[in-house]
């Protein structure tokens, strides 16, 4: 009787562990299983130095051409094509890496993109005139862009959905601080003295502030290498049991130390393993018509939209930002009087007064600093963000109605303090970012994330270098009606805004 007992007791047993085997769980299940620990931390941090790394070497570069515009003796139009680069490769590019991402992988898709743009960067410091220099720097951007999809995709695809809203909230933060990092940088190193002749080249301070500048990609290139492929890719593609096998090891990094439940794993969305069968071109529509086409094509169109705006705006008027500010700290006008556009006019005609006949290519103390407490201050406003991951859609809609009743502040003041506050409040725009982006993560199936979010880093870019070259011709001249068109165009972007699902109904 008693061996009778032990034997049932035995079968249950291995009926039990027979059922938990024979479980499929979802995804969303499977990923929140593995946990979170020192792996998705890691992975937190890894990410985060790769869009420092592409923050750097692309909007850093326009220190660098401040600081090289003496030595390869630059003219206006130079300078500006210079500008431009970092805009025009990633509007180029994008939309081939999101295709890589999708098929190949967001992992892959970082590592080679990292690898080549830190390449290219490197060989940039070297560069003998203005020209190889704008072509280098053009690979490099269209190679280091990447990271403002992927590292999207990888994070949120290999974290859970407690956590995958803040991690990107914090992720759009450390990118917030990058500005503090190039201006930092570029204050101390073109502030050296120092000519080293290389025969082809003298070696002066902007080239090693170039090089400076290259080495984040490299770091963020050896770091991804301990990381694995996003196991949602994986299973996407057909590939479950790899898929499992890189679940299990996330959660023993993560500080699992029993036996990982999940076997069987399940996608609730449409699998691509056979549209990566397909010839070249068939499988590039396959992984891009769906986006327009219903049910996607409404919030593709949405968002993009809602993109475009925020890029037009927040870059566009980051480029003149450091101009601004020294004609705020600099005007002799009444404080009382006048507002951004007057001290922008009164600029303008100081300056066919005193004419700069010595070449500057150092960067001014007082615009680093301000810099720097830009940059700090929109990071803990992300970081404070961040406590509420789960309401992306208030959030958003807070955002841009601050930076659309700063639009009107700016029109009907003549206070210049208090216009040039609210300038800074439109600029308030950038924090959006990161909740659009994230967007992309929670509302598009896992075989068109990458494609998705890739053409919408073109519609950034693109809408970026349009409105910087409008604003470029128009703000010395038609200040007041510039501001009347972004002060419409972020309302534009507030009542798009307003019809994105409810955050309580998302997909997850």
């Amino acid at each position: 009787m008693a061996t009778h007992e032990a034997f049932t007791g035995n079968d249950l047993k291995i009926d039990k562990k027979a059922e938990k085997e024979d479980k499929v769980y979802s995804y969303e299940e499977a990923i929140t299983l593995a946990g979170t620990g020192r792996y998705t931390h890691g992975l937190l941090a890894v990410v985060s130095l790769s869009v420092v790394a592409m923050a750097c070497d692309m909007f850093g570069f326009s220190v660098v051409v401040v600081g090289s515009q003496c030595d390869l003796q630059l003219t206006p139009i130079q300078r500006n094509v210079l500008l431009s680069m970092p805009f025009l490769g990633p509007v180029v590019m994008s939309y081939p890496w999101g295709y890589f991402s999708d098929t190949r992988g967001r992992r892959k898709c970082l590592l080679l993109a990292m690898s080549c743009g830190f390449l290219a960067s490197i060989v940039s410091v070297f560069s003998p005139n203005w020209i190889m220099l704008a072509v280098l720097r053009f690979v490099s951007t269209s190679c280091c862009s990447c990271a403002q999809s992927a590292t999207y995709a990888l994070l949120g695809e290999s974290s859970s959905q407690r956590v995958r809203g803040s991690y990107m909230l914090a992720m759009t933060s450390v990118l917030m601080l990058s500005p503090t990092c190039y201006f930092v940088t570029g204050y101390f190193v073109l502030n050296l003295e120092f000519s080293l002749d290389l025969g082809f080249i003298s070696f002066m301070p902007w080239r090693l502030l170039a090089l400076v500048m290259a080495l984040p990609m490299g770091m963020s290139w050896l770091a991804l290498l301990s990381f694995y492929e996003s196991p949602k890719f994986l299973a996407n593609a057909g590939r479950e049991d790899e898929a499992v096998e890189l679940l299990e090891k996330i959660w023993r990094r993560n500080g699992g130390m029993d036996e990982y439940p999940v076997k069987k794993l399940i996608l609730n969305e449409d699998s691509t393993a056979a549209a990566h069968k397909l010839p070249f071109l068939r499988s590039l529509w396959a992984h891009t018509a769906p986006l327009f086409h219903p049910p996607l094509l409404w919030r593709t169109l949405q968002l993009y939209y809602i993109t475009a705006m925020l890029y037009a705006v927040n870059n566009s008027l980051l480029m003149w930002y450091p101009f601004l500010l020294n004609v705020f700290l600099t005007d002799d006008g009444s404080a009382d009087q006048g507002g951004l556009c007057n001290m922008i006019l009164r600029s303008q005609d100081a300056s066919h007064v005193q004419q700069a006949s010595v070449c500057l290519s150092k960067l001014d103390y007082f615009t680093t600093l301000f810099s720097i407490v830009h940059s700090l201050s929109f990071a803990l406003i992300n970081i404070f963000m961040s406590c509420f991951a789960g309401r992306m859609k208030l959030m958003l809609l807070t955002i841009l109605t601050v930076a659309f009743t700063s639009g009107v502040v700016i029109i009907m003041t003549t206070n210049n303090t208090i216009s040039f506050l609210f300038f800074i409040g439109i600029m308030t725009t950038g924090l959006g970012i990161g909740v659009v982006f994230s967007y992309f993560i929670e509302l598009y199936p896992t075989s068109y994330r990458g494609m998705a979010a890739c053409l919408a880093v073109i519609m950034a870019r693109g809408s970026a270098l349009t409105a910087i070259n409008i604003l470029g011709s128009n703000i010395m001249t038609n200040c007041h009606q510039c501001f009347y068109a972004y002060t419409a165009y972020i309302l534009s972007g507030l009542i798009a805004s307003c019809f994105l699902p409810s955050d309580a109904k998302k997909k997850t």
